[in-house]
This record gives C-alpha cells, structure tokens and sequence, in this order.
C-alpha cells in the first residue's frame, strides 16, 4: 500500500527545492526508512519523493483554484486525465487533448521554476519535482500539518529536527511530500 508522508525540516539546510528533495531523500536513506535506525526496523520498503502525492504541495497552495477548475472539466467531460488509461480510441484521444489543454492552464498559472512540470507526472521519479519542496506557509501548515500541532513525529508526518509540529514553523520549515509503499 502507499501513504503519503510529509517530512519538514529547517530551512537553513536547504538553498532551493532541489537541495530540499535531496536532503531528505538521503536523510531517509541514512536513517533507515526502509532499514534499521530512526525508524527502527523500516517504515517502508521503498520511496520516492513526489510520486503519487506530486504537486499535494501546489494543489494545497497557489494551484488549488486551477486544480478545482481541471477537475470541473474532467467531470463535465467525463475524461479522467490522472490515474486513468483508455484503450478505446475516442476516449484515449480526447484524454491526451485534455491533458494538452491542462498543461497549457499550468503554464499560464505556475510561478515560473514551475511552468515546465507536466500536469500528469512520473511516480517514480527518485526526487520528484520542483514543487514537491517548498518553504512552509500558512495555507500548506493549515491544509496538511495543522492536524499534526504538538508532534514531532508522526504515522504521516516527521520533523527531522524533532521540533513539535506548530505556527512558528511557517517560513522556517522546508516541507517535502513524500511516497512510500510498505
């Protein structure tokens, strides 16, 4: 089965997105999380980060209103464009369209280091893409962390600095999401 799992971290230990997801790929690595060490015998068998969850972070931050209008037309044209392969023609065709015309909304939208990821993404991408990183603020502390104030760990959730997860984290933190199977 895979979870999604959200690591912070202070912000100092990271210049950008990409030293972001590289820290904490390796800092996974080194303690265990699919081993021996913090996690004793190994949370997961394997991860990624991203993966499944890649774009959680914009889809709860500056992309929540384009995500709800992409899903808006899914349903009124009853195509899927994630998560979903047709084999009839018609609708494999119209699926690719709608995909095209998706990544033409993204690009119109993302802040610029964003533009060039494409809507439907690789899941298994060793360290994901460049929004699967960011710097916490409040609207990604209240959508996805707030659940975990007063923890420094939990089953989706871990701070490598072992701080209680809290306001005071936002613009601190680096937050970065993260697919595990286990």
């Amino acid at each position: 089965m895979h979870y999604r799992y959200l690591v912070t971290f202070n912000k100092e230990k990271a210049q950008n997105s990409k030293e972001a997801r590289e820290y904490v790929a390796r800092y996974l690595g080194e303690e265990g999380f699919c081993a021996q060490g913090r996690w004793a015998n190994g949370l997961a068998d394997w991860f990624v980060i991203g993966g499944r969850w890649s774009g959680e972070l914009s889809r709860h931050s500056w992309a929540k209103t384009l995500y709800e209008q992409m899903t808006k037309i899914e349903r009124e044209k009853d195509i899927q464009v994630w998560g979903c392969s047709y084999n009839i023609p018609e609708k494999k065709k119209a699926q690719k369209e709608l995909e095209g015309h998706f990544n033409e909304m993204w690009r119109d939208k993302a802040p610029e280091e964003y533009r060039n990821i494409p809507v439907n993404r690789d899941t298994y991408t060793l360290l994901g893409y460049e929004d699967d990183a960011m710097i916490l603020t409040k609207e990604l502390y209240d959508g996805l962390l707030k659940e975990y104030a007063g923890d420094t760990e939990s089953e989706h959730h871990a701070d490598l600095d072992y701080d209680e997860v809290s306001p005071k984290m936002i613009g601190n933190k680096w937050v970065v999401v993260v697919d595990y199977h286990n």
